[in-house]
């Protein structure tokens, strides 16, 4: 279940065609015009029926396993606000509470919903990681100015903020702001009042690692920044950006399994930054992370389809 024009589903659906292993894909955002559900529950155990689009159906006692990728949100464009926000609430119980207790069940998604949406708390991820063994930086979270004052004092070092959300924000004047990893200055710190921030200790590294975790198995690309820009964030300048493929540390794909296995997660995309020493400090981790443009690097779509295939015959 996906956004229906997703490069990285196109690349699995086409990597599960090829395997020859039978494909249903929808967006949850086609139901209810473009997609039918017929669920019945008749005692105890999983529900049946079918899901079914203009060009294809599945029973769904037959789905066993689900890449669930980013889905978009059903919406009811000619309801009024209120009856709108009415059908929402109905969708989401019924249709989504259909999906979700597919008899398919843990592990054979990637991932639950569920669990997706429980690992993408930014401080559950740094006190999981810790925990599993990673090294993490030293980081507050705060709504106080003068706490990041006291932050930045007590570990003598520059800061960082990033957004722990959506890293955009639409601003009626301005139109759509995207926030990046940024050094805080300590002279301007009005806003912080706001809301939640992040604060990070600034951590000097050589070059970063984008971990796919995916059934099991880790999948470590390189990346290498040649601008002062993609030093900071290397979102912000792709163009200069280099990528290599490297083996993972056994010590680092052993505390990822511990992470993956207490988030109950089967695929999510670690951030990590080399120190000079070659430790690899723990940034975060993503459980919908990008990694179309990384495919080339490692086979990514392969290694997904096999995992997802491996579910439907085992």
């Amino acid at each position: 279940m996906d956004g229906l024009h997703d490069a990285a589903t196109d690349l699995v659906v086409e990597a599960l065609r090829t395997a020859h292993v039978p494909v249903f894909r929808m967006d949850t955002a086609q139901f209810p015009r473009e997609v039918e559900l017929r669920g019945h529950h008749n005692g105890p155990g999983a529900w049946s029926g079918t899901l079914a689009t203009a060009h294809r159906s599945v029973e769904l006692a037959d789905i066993r396993a689900v890449y669930w990728n980013r889905p978009n949100q059903v919406t009811f464009p000619d309801l009024s606000a209120s009856d709108a926000h009415w059908a929402r609430g109905a969708a989401r119980i019924g249709f989504g509470g259909i999906l979700t207790g597919l008899a398919a069940g843990w592990p054979r998604w990637m991932n639950h919903p569920s669990h997706a949406a429980a690992a993408e708390f930014k401080p559950e991820q740094l006190r999981t990681a810790s925990n599993a063994g990673l090294d993490t930086p030293r980081t507050l979270i705060t709504n106080c100015p003068d706490a990041v004052t006291k932050f930045a004092k007590d570990i003598q070092s520059p800061i960082i903020t990033k957004p722990m959300g959506i890293p955009y924000i639409a601003h009626e004047s301005i139109g759509v702001e995207t926030m990046y990893t940024r050094v805080v200055d300590l002279n301007d710190l009005n806003g912080i009042e706001t809301t939640a921030h992040l604060f990070q200790e600034w951590i000097e590294g050589i070059f970063e690692i984008r971990l796919f975790s995916i059934g099991g198995t880790c999948h470590s690309v390189r990346i290498d920044a040649h601008s002062e820009a993609a030093s900071l964030d290397w979102r912000t300048d792709y163009d200069a950006l280099s990528y290599s493929a490297v083996e993972t540390p056994q010590e680092i794909s052993q505390a990822v399994t511990t992470y993956m296995e207490a988030m109950r997660l089967t695929y999510a995309a670690f951030d990590f930054i080399v120190r000079p020493d070659g430790r690899w400090t723990f940034l975060e981790a993503n459980p919908s992370g990008q990694w179309a443009w990384l495919n080339d690097q490692c086979a990514l779509a392969d290694a997904i389809a096999n995992t997802l295939k491996g579910w439907c015959t085992s």
